[in-house]
């Protein structure tokens, strides 16, 4: 018997080929899919920490009557957490509203909050581009003790809602951020 008349087995280069362009496209789609649960994810926990200084400060109302009076733009989180805009000069990002280039940890909001909830709630630190600037966490605006305001960033194109307890949002949607505000009733 010849060696052209045997049958020969094995994958010729072109089913090959396919096989690596199926598992190619197979992997491309797992990564963006993984890519866009972790935002997600990340996304969800800003909000689930921000509802959860909604309650807080709901709280921390009814029980001293007036929200916590602050001066400063104090990140929400653990100390430590950093908040806001994290690099750049913010440059055609946002409208500056001071917390948003100035926020940091302080400790008497910190201190204040801890009267009502002895562990403090943590908000992603998942960082988004805004026109060459970074941003990252949740804010507690300056107060008087009659109003109080959060502002914290999503990533994507999100919607700024979904808060218990917060009276009205405003959003800002830029590049691959959404600033949301979300007030609180008036006292």
């Amino acid at each position: 018997m010849n060696w052209w008349a045997q049958k020969q087995k094995g994958f010729t280069i072109v089913e090959l080929l396919i096989v690596i362009v199926v598992i190619a496209i197979l992997a491309a789609i797992s990564v963006v899919a993984y890519n866009g649960i972790q935002t997600r994810s990340e996304n969800t926990k800003t909000v689930q920490g921000v509802a959860q200084y909604v309650k807080v400060l709901h709280s921390y109302a009814a029980t001293y009557g007036n929200y916590p009076v602050e001066g400063a733009f104090p990140c929400l989180g653990p100390m430590g957490t950093t908040c806001a805009r994290m690099s750049g000069d913010g440059s055609g990002c946002l409208p500056e509203s001071g917390g948003d280039g100035g926020a940091a940890a302080q400790t008497t909001f910190d201190t204040e909050i801890k009267k009502i909830l002895t562990t403090l709630p943590t908000v992603s630190s998942q960082r988004m581009n805004c026109n060459g600037s970074m941003y990252a966490g949740a804010y507690y605006r300056p107060s008087t003790g009659t109003t109080a305001t959060i502002v914290y960033f999503l990533k994507g194109d999100e919607a700024c809602s979904g808060i218990g307890g917060a009276t009205g949002f405003t959003k800002t949607q830029r590049g691959e951020m959404t600033r949301c505000v979300a007030s609180l009733p008036s006292l």
